[in-house]
C-alpha cells in the first residue's frame, strides 16, 4: 500500500498592504480637495451674480424714482438705501449734453454697504439713463 500523505496549503493572505491603502487614500484626499475648491468657487460665483442682481434692481428702482417724480438732477450725489434685505451706496451723477441744455445723461452705480465697512464700496453695478428738463422749469 502506498501512503499518500496530504499537504496543506497555507491560506493566502487576503486584503490590501499598507501601501495600497497610503496610495488610495492619497488619491481620494487629492479628489476630495479639487472637489471642494470646485464647489466654494461655484458658491461665490452664484453670490457675487446675486448682489450684482440686486444691485441692477436698486439702480432701476432709482431711475424709476427720478423718472417719476421728474428730479432734475445737477452735479453729482449719493444715498444710503436699505433695500433688497441690504445696504446699498448709490451714487448719481449727472452731466449735461452738448446738443441739450434741456437734457442729461445720469449715471446711476450701486455698491453694496458691508457692515462695519466705509462708504467707499466698489460699485457691482452701473446704469445709464437720459431725463428731460420737467416743464416749467
Amino acid at each position: 500500500m502506498s501512503s499518500v500523505s496530504i499537504v496543506k496549503a497555507e491560506p493566502l493572505q487576503a486584503g490590501f498592504t499598507l501601501l495600497e491603502v497610503m496610495v488610495a487614500l492619497a488619491i481620494f484626499a487629492v479628489a476630495a480637495v479639487a472637489l471642494t475648491q470646485a464647489g466654494m468657487g461655484y458658491v461665490n460665483t452664484v453670490k457675487r451674480l446675486e448682489t450684482r442682481t440686486l444691485a441692477h434692481f436698486v439702480a432701476m428702482n432709482k431711475a424709476a424714482n427720478i423718472n417719476i417724480n421728474q428730479t432734475w438732477l445737477e452735479g453729482s450725489g449719493e444715498d444710503n438705501i436699505e433695500e433688497q434685505g441690504q445696504h446699498w451706496l448709490v451714487r448719481t451723477e449727472a452731466s449735461t449734453l452738448p446738443f441739450s441744455q434741456d437734457v442729461r445723461r445720469v449715471l446711476i452705480t450701486v455698491a453694496p454697504v458691508e457692515s462695519g465697512a466705509d462708504k467707499s464700496g466698489n460699485a457691482v453695478t452701473s446704469l445709464v439713463i437720459f431725463i428731460q428738463r420737467p416743464a416749467g422749469q
